[in-house]
């Protein structure tokens, strides 16, 4: 379990581009590989859940989160079944689901203290609380013509045993592939190389990711003329429901 965390250095890419070479007749692929340092990882609640975990085992807590997660749906079942059947008045209804968020919102509170456990759990000397983030996290993309992968590397550190344990996940950032602009939005766009006018086309189609509170797409475009490659980010400010559902 990972929380999307707020990056910084996104300006500090280094690219690598490489050739995979196949026997067929196609023209191979191109791989881009950009990779940056980010921000240690945020816990929230990390006072609350460090009084949690040196009460209650790690077990307890992920019954008690299954628990309230049933609650949940169940209240939320069972409001819309009697809603359905006319027996329930709307703002009944309405209080009935609203209600049915609170097991939902403590089952993701416990969820939270569950991963700050899992982050801070030595898997050498099996103390918990006991591991603390060190060194430079890295957030590693890979994309091609066809996926889009992001990846961050992170250190942590025992302060009992001194093990250090290198941990690599998505930790849940929206990547995605995008869509390419229609031909109408590159005229005009001249070449930086060449200077060549309307020659510029989109030749794979963009990456989208979701960092913090920022959507940044990143394009890839080609000259026809001169064959020069170039790529272009864009960045907006975007509410998190905005990909939701």
């Amino acid at each position: 379990m990972y929380n999307q965390s707020e990056f910084g250095n996104l300006e500090n890419y280094l690219l690598e581009k490489k050739y995979s070479k196949k026997t067929s007749c196609e023209q191979p692929p191109d791989i881009y590989i950009f990779t940056g340092t980010v921000e240690f990882k945020k816990h929230r609640y990390e006072s609350v859940s460090v009084i949690l975990l040196n009460t209650f085992d790690e077990k307890i807590l992920e019954i008690t989160s299954k628990i309230f997660f049933f609650l949940c749906i169940t209240g939320a079942l069972v409001t819309t079944i009697n809603f359905l059947d006319n027996e329930t008045a709307d703002w009944l209804y309405i209080l009935g689901m609203i209600a049915s968020l609170v097991p939902l919102i403590i089952s993701l509170f416990i969820q939270n203290v569950l991963e700050y456990h899992q982050d801070t759990f030595c898997k050498k000397c099996g103390n918990k609380l006991a591991c603390e983030e060190i060194g430079e996290p890295v957030m590693k993309e890979t994309s091609n013509f066809g996926d889009y992968t992001l990846t961050v590397t992170r250190h942590w550190k025992c302060r009992y045993c001194g093990n250090v344990d290198t941990r690599e996940g998505p930790e849940n950032i929206f990547a995605e592939k995008g869509e390419m602009l229609p031909a109408v939005y590159l005229k005009g766009i001249e070449c930086n190389k060449c200077s060549g006018l309307s020659t510029v086309i989109e030749f794979k189609k963009p990456d989208i990711k979701e960092i913090g509170n920022k959507r940044i797409t990143r394009r890839y475009y080609k000259c026809t003329l001169c064959g020069h490659e170039g790529i272009n980010e864009s960045e907006e400010t975007i509410n998190h429901s905005m990909h939701a559902g």
